[in-house]
């Protein structure tokens, strides 16, 4: 009785979908949209997220596992899936992502269009508005596309199991990165645990659980594959367990150490190298931010409008009734540097820097003011005059109605409004601008009326550096005010008073147009443009210098001494508010019919011009407020200015012609002479680019090797795995070494290499090396007589020259493949399977 016929590897049948593994597969998968929910929680911060995440994962699987049963396959596959896809998401996309847009049918169906709209616009808008986005409008639906489609493709990949699936990692990793691209610059906040602090919790357990997941599921899904080849390649046949205990604990305790290192090192290097880096996301790089850190600030210009050519230009034209709306801001200037105030471009400038769409359209509140707006010949840039009270985007008019609409950015605290669309061929444009404004271009506005904001007391603690501005500092001592609202309008008051309006360096035919229009006694004194901390505090230190010469008994009008006009003086003021404490900000704009008259600064009816152009402080006023401060010095009276060892004429009188006083320019204070002081800086430049350079080499080659870390550590254990085996001591253990090292080699390189015994092994391989090796190892291990050293640098040669012969034959890439292959590292780690053939009788 002969046995039964033995059914050979090729007689079993691939299984096309593995149960197991496709659960593998799935489960990673669920795991990965998972932490892309996590990593995108900031982006909206609301719990209905968590309702798109659950349902898109349920229909991008569910569509993965009905293309898959319908064995559809290459491009009808793609073809239905995409259909398919586009159906499901259209059922969808009202209810779960665009739930404002459940209703009646009509409502329903401009909710589905707004839902595929938003799938080419959804991601700029993602970029524009402030986070968190909420519900707000369709925001939600590239969260949905992103679970929808990232499931899908994913389980597309891991249903069945095939060579493809380990691209879902890819998917995984791609569906994480929504969050962190379209999120915050800005890290989430330490976790304090004990004495152990944990920097940016959110954003290490999105990225090392995503690579834990993935190598988790890569590394069970390899066992499986191994378990299943060893069950075809055993079938029928008489079985035994190989190796076991000490070796197996030793090979599963080096996969894991390999893993450790790899988080570990991950996660203490990654926070590290974040702090010597600023993290940036997508929306940090989206017009508006862009173009305003391209762009000069506004009040650079101020001085230019009192020329003789453009006082009298009109800049706007007003129509309608703007009655209790008293001011036209162009910009709020928040942040200064001690060279400028300039608009914040981001969150990282200033809490209030931010800029975001505004909807479209917005009820109107009773007392609303609505009045339209039409550029003229004298203005053009990306500054859009608004009042501060914007109710919605304006209503453009014209033939670039479009473009400005899509254009139009308003910063949170709506105090300064810009248009970024693009000019049409800007080259050839009067104006010189490329982005913004044009003469010609009309809005309409709705506004909430503007509401008094009476000045709150200010904080007991200074906002601004005092060492750095000692001619300030010494000036308010002077005054002996105290440190309360009444004490800072009085010292706003004595600025104001004891300054002089000037708004040009060189008397001549420029000059003579702004003089006309003040008092016919003015005097004409010289004075600079430029608001830096140098020139303010020139400004300043005339004050003190006057106040200290002429005695506490002298009057108001013996105090004047300074000569600026609003573009100096706001300056002051908002840093004389930050010395005793205030929030503080400079605004450029018109005064309209409504506010209060300030001789020298005329206010605007039906046409701005640019002699009405004004620039005022504005300082925090209760409950969140802000109060205007008006800053034009006074122009009835010329300074007299004392010289040491003069002394104050008893009956001072005002100078009638212009060179009766001489205002002697203060050092280093003009355009030219500041730009020539810094030049010491600008040689610092080259070692600023150079560190900048070094550091960003330094974090690219730290990101770098924590990439290459798991392969670094791979190679360096079989390479001591290797020296282990090729120096034992003993000659026996060192040629059943080679033989490890051989099928190790065999394993890397995809040569079959099992049997009963290293004979069957070696004829399993079909290699003449492998037979030979074999036999020497067989008559070293079992022979009477123990191996000499000369048997074992044989039987290492023969592992030698079969590397270099494998390697000979191989492409580049199946070389580093089987450099990197974990197969001889995992091969002892599961009881190994020969097979003993049971011969006929």
């Amino acid at each position: 009785m002969s046995a039964p016929a033995v059914r050979g590897r090729a007689d079993a049948p691939a299984p096309e979908f593995d149960p197991r593994r496709t659960a593998l597969g799935i489960g990673y998968v669920v795991v990965a949209a998972a932490l892309a929910t996590v990593a995108a929680w900031p982006v909206y911060a609301a719990p209905r997220m968590i309702v798109v995440a659950v349902i898109g994962i349920v229909a991008g699987l569910g569509l993965a596992i009905v293309t898959r049963l319908l064995r559809l396959r290459g491009a009808l596959a793609a073809l239905f899936a995409i259909g398919a896809t586009a159906v499901v998401y259209a059922l969808l996309v009202v209810p779960v992502a665009v739930p404002s847009a459940v209703g009646d049918v009509p409502t329903w169906l401009r909710g589905i269009r707004d839902g595929f709209v938003g799938v080419i616009v959804g991601w700029k808008q993602l970029l524009t508005l402030s986070l968190p986005l909420g519900e707000y409008q369709a925001v939600l639906v590239p969260f949905f596309l992103v679970m929808l489609v990232g499931t899908l493709v994913a389980g597309l990949l891991v249903m069945p199991d095939r060579r493809r699936s380990p691209f879902a990692v890819v998917v995984g990793f791609a569906m994480s990165g929504f969050g962190l691209a379209f999120g915050s610059s800005s890290l989430s906040e330490p976790l304090v645990v004990g004495p152990l602090v944990v920097p940016a919790p959110r954003e290490l357990a999105v990225g090392i659980g995503g690579l834990a997941a993935a190598l988790l599921w890569l590394l069970l899904r390899s066992r499986s594959i191994r378990a299943v080849a060893l069950r075809r390649a055993t079938a029928g046949t008489v079985q035994r367990a190989g190796l076991s205990g000490w070796p197996a604990v030793r090979r599963r305790g080096l996969a894991a150490v390999l893993i450790a290192v790899a988080l570990v090192v991950g996660a203490v290097v990654t926070p590290a190298a974040a702090q010597l880096a600023d993290r940036s996301a997508l929306r940090d790089r989206i017009e508006p931010a862009v173009v305003l850190r391209q762009t000069a600030t506004p009040l650079a210009s101020y001085r230019a409008a009192f020329g003789a050519d453009r006082i009298d230009e009109p800049w706007l034209a007003i129509e309608g009734d703007t009655g209790g709306v008293d001011r036209l801001r162009l910009a709020t200037l928040d942040t200064y540097d001690g060279e400028t105030f300039h608009v914040a471009a981001s969150r990282d400038d200033a809490a209030t820097g931010r800029f975001s769409r505004l909807p479209r359209a917005a009820a109107r509140m009773p007392g609303d003011v609505a009045f339209g707006l039409t550029v003229d010949d004298g203005y053009s840039g990306i500054w859009v005059p608004a009042p501060l009270g914007l109710r919605a985007a304006p209503d453009f008019d014209g033939p670039r109605r479009a473009a400005l609409a899509d254009g139009f950015h308003r910063a949170d605290d709506g105090a300064t409004s810009i248009n970024i669309a693009s000019v049409p061929d800007a080259s050839a444009s009067t104006s010189g601008v490329e982005r913004g404004l044009l003469p010609g271009d009309a809005y309409s506005l709705v506004s909430a009326p503007d509401a008094p904001a009476p000045l709150g007391e200010p904080d007991s603690t200074p906002r601004l550096d005092l060492e750095e501005y000692p001619a300030l500092a010494e000036w308010i001592e002077m005054q002996e005010q105290p440190g309360t609202a009444a004490g800072f309008t009085e010292l706003v008051e004595r600025l104001r008073g004891r300054g002089y309006l000037s708004h040009s360096s060189v008397d001549g035919p420029d000059a003579a147009e702004w003089i006309g229009r003040l008092d016919a006694g003015y005097t004409f004194l010289p004075s600079y443009s430029g608001h830096s901390a140098a020139r303010i505090e020139s400004l300043f230190t005339q004050l003190v210098d006057q106040q200290r010469l002429a005695g506490p008994e002298a009057s108001d009008a013996a105090l004047v001494a300074a000569v600026g006009d609003d573009e100096q003086f706001a300056t002051a003021v908002a840093l004389l508010a930050r010395a005793l404490g205030y929030e503080s900000r400079v605004v450029l704009g018109f005064r309209l019919a409504g506010t209060e008259e300030v001789p020298g600064a005329p206010a605007c009816t039906e046409v701005c011009t640019g002699g009405a152009l004004a620039v005022w402080a504005e300082v925090s006023g209760e409950r969140g407020a802000w109060t205007p401060i008006d800053a034009t010095p006074q122009h009835e009276v010329a300074p007299s200015l004392i010289k040491e060892g003069e002394q104050l004429p008893e009956h001072p009188t005002t100078p009638d012609r212009t060179d009766t006083a001489t205002v002697d320019p203060p050092a280093a204070r003009s355009e030219s002479s500041e730009t020539a002081a810094t030049s010491p800086e600008e040689v610092d430049l080259g070692l600023a680019s150079l560190f900048a350079i070094l550091k960003w080499a330094g974090l690219g080659a730290v990101a770098l090797l924590l990439l290459l870390l798991p392969f670094l550590v791979l190679v360096v254990a079989k390479g001591a795995r290797s020296r282990r085996r090729r120096h034992d001591p003993v000659p026996e253990v060192r040629i059943v070494g080679a033989w490890d090292e051989l099928v190790d080699l065999y394993a890397d390189h995809g040569v079959p290499a099992a049997g009963a015994d290293r004979a069957a092994a070696a004829r399993a391989s079909g290699r003449r090396a492998a037979v030979e090796l074999a036999t020497r190892v067989d008559r070293a291990v079992f022979a009477g007589d123990p191996p000499s050293e000369a048997d074992a640098e044989a039987a290492w040669a023969i592992v030698d020259a079969e590397r270099t012969e494998l390697r000979a034959g191989a492409r580049a890439r199946r070389r580093l493949a089987a450099t990197l292959s974990f197969a001889s590292l995992t091969r002892p780690l599961r009881p190994a399977r020969a097979s003993l053939e049971e011969p006929a009788r």
